[in-house]
C-alpha cells in the first residue's frame, strides 16, 4: 500500500482524472491490493458533490459518551458508549450534493449529580451513525445510543444499543453493543460501555471493561480501529481523560475513595469516510 496524493480540501491538477468523480472533504489517494483509490474524509459537518454515479464505499462513525463524575466517599460512574459505525461496500452513488455530518464528543460531567452527555449523531446519504451513550453517575441506569454506557454502582443496568443495522440493505451494516451492569456497592464499580466491536463488561470490582472496536482501513489503506467503549471502574481514585477526536471512543468512567472525584472525560468526535477506486 504506497500513499500517492494529500490535499487540503478539494482537488488537486497532480489527482488522477476519471470520468466521474466528488468534490469535498479533503482528498486522498493511496493503492492498495493493486487498487487505486480516492478518499474524501470528513472531520467536520460540511458537504459532498458528485460529478456522476459511482460505486463507494463509505464509513460512517458518530461521537462517542462523556462520563460523569464519581460520587460521595466510595463511587464510580459507568464507562460512555462508543458511537454506533455504519460501513458500506460497493455502494451507488448518484450524481448531486449530499451533507455530510459529523457528531461531537459527548460532554464529560463534573457536576456529582449529573450524567455526562451523549455523543452526536453522524450521517451521509441517508444513513445515521447513532451517537454513544453517556456514561452514568452513581445510582443511574446506563444510557441507551450507538452503543450503550455502562451501569453504575450499585447494580444499575446498562445502557442498550439503538444503533440501525440495516439488515435489509445489502453491504450496508451498523454496529453497535451494549454495555455491562454496574457491580455492587461498596467497591463493585461500574460496567464498561459498549463498543462497535464488542459488548462492555459487567463490574465485578476492578476495571470492566470497554467494548473493543470496530478496525477500518478505508482512510489510508492501513487499518484503524475506531468506537471503543469506555472502561468502568472500581472505587480506587481512578481518573479519566478526552478521548481523541474523530475517534468515535466513549469516555472512561471515574471513581473515588476520598471523596467526589471530578477528573471524568470527553467522548472522541465521529468521522465520515468515502472512497471509491480509479
Amino acid at each position: 500500500m504506497a500513499l500517492i496524493k494529500t490535499n487540503a480540501r478539494g482537488q488537486s491538477a497532480d489527482l488522477v482524472t476519471v470520468p466521474a468523480f466528488a468534490v469535498g472533504g479533503t482528498v486522498s489517494e493511496y493503492v492498495s491490493g493493486g487498487t487505486r483509490y480516492r478518499v474524501h474524509t470528513f472531520l467536520d459537518t460540511s458537504q459532498i458533490s458528485f460529478t456522476g454515479n459511482l460505486t463507494c464505499d463509505f464509513m460512517i462513525l458518530a461521537g462517542g459518551g462523556g462520563s460523569a463524575a464519581a460520587e460521595g466517599q466510595q463511587g464510580a460512574s459507568g464507562g460512555g458508549g462508543a458511537g454506533g459505525m455504519v460501513v458500506g461496500t460497493s455502494q451507488t452513488i448518484t450524481s448531486g450534493n449530499y451533507a455530510v455530518v459529523i457528531g461531537a464528543g459527548g460532554a464529560k460531567s463534573t457536576n456529582v449529580s449529573v450524567a455526562g452527555s451523549s455523543g452526536g449523531n453522524s450521517s451521509f446519504n441517508s444513513y445515521l451513525g447513532t451517537g454513544g451513550g453517556a456514561g452514568p453517575d452513581y445510582g443511574t441506569d446506563g444510557v441507551n445510543g450507538g452503543s450503550g454506557s455502562g451501569g453504575s454502582e450499585p447494580g444499575r443496568a446498562a445502557g442498550t444499543s439503538t444503533q440501525a443495522t440495516y439488515s435489509g440493505v445489502t453491504n450496508v451494516t451498523g454496529y453497535g453493543n451494549a454495555g455491562g451492569t454496574g457491580g455492587a456497592y461498596v467497591g463493585g464499580g461500574s460496567g464498561g460501555g459498549g463498543g462497535a466491536g464488542g459488548a462492555g463488561t459487567a463490574a465485578n470490582g476492578s476495571v470492566a471493561a470497554g467494548g473493543v472496536g470496530l478496525a477500518n482501513n478505508f482512510r489510508t489503506g492501513s487499518s484503524v480501529t475506531y468506537a471503543r467503549g469506555g472502561n468502568g471502574v472500581e472505587a480506587n481514585g481512578s481518573n479519566s481523560s478526552d478521548e481523541s477526536a474523530n475517534t468515535g471512543n466513549g469516555a472512561h468512567g471515574v471513581a473515588t475513595t476520598t471523596g467526589n472525584n471530578t477528573n471524568s472525560g470527553n467522548g472522541g468526535s465521529g468521522i465520515v469516510v468515502v472512497r471509491y477506486a480509479i
